[in-house]
């Protein structure tokens, strides 16, 4: 069975910039290092040319990885700040209200890792970390 992928947004901006690490595949170029896409005029300006929507997909996913630069995090919340976070999987670049919207898709397992370590205490007990990652994955795949 294959494993089900997830789309989980990351950042809603006029411009992205972001860095791909490792070589991700474009409609079949290969492509690797720092990258800018601009919101114009309902399309997703890059390299020069104008996209619906771009999917720059890693060629290893256990060793590739991409950089979205100046991520706000802590939205509305008095420690919000903006800083650079890596992510595996590809990333799926999308307009939306008129703005760019970095879509990061990701197997159902490697988010799983993400939201259990983001969600749960380091000193949590290893049965309610078990737990955690139970309940997650049903409600993860029961959205799909």
């Amino acid at each position: 069975m294959k494993e089900p992928k997830v789309n989980v947004g990351i950042m809603f901006e006029p411009q992205i910039d972001f860095i791909l690490q490792g070589n991700y595949l474009w409609k079949g170029t290969l492509l690797n290092g720092c990258q800018t896409a601009i919101y114009s005029e309902g399309k997703i300006l890059w390299n020069g040319s104008v996209y619906e929507e771009l999917l720059f997909e890693p060629t290893d996913s256990a060793n590739d990885s991409f950089e979205l630069l100046d991520v706000t995090i802590g939205i509305n919340f008095h420690w919000e700040r903006k800083e650079n976070q890596r992510f595996r999987g590809a990333l799926k670049l999308i307009v939306e209200n008129s703005k760019l919207t970095a879509v990061n898709v990701i197997s159902v397992e490697d988010y799983l890792i993400s939201v259990i370590s983001s969600e749960m205490s380091a000193t949590a007990s290893a049965e309610l970390l078990k737990a955690h990652a139970v309940i997650s994955r049903s409600w993860l795949l029961a959205q799909t």
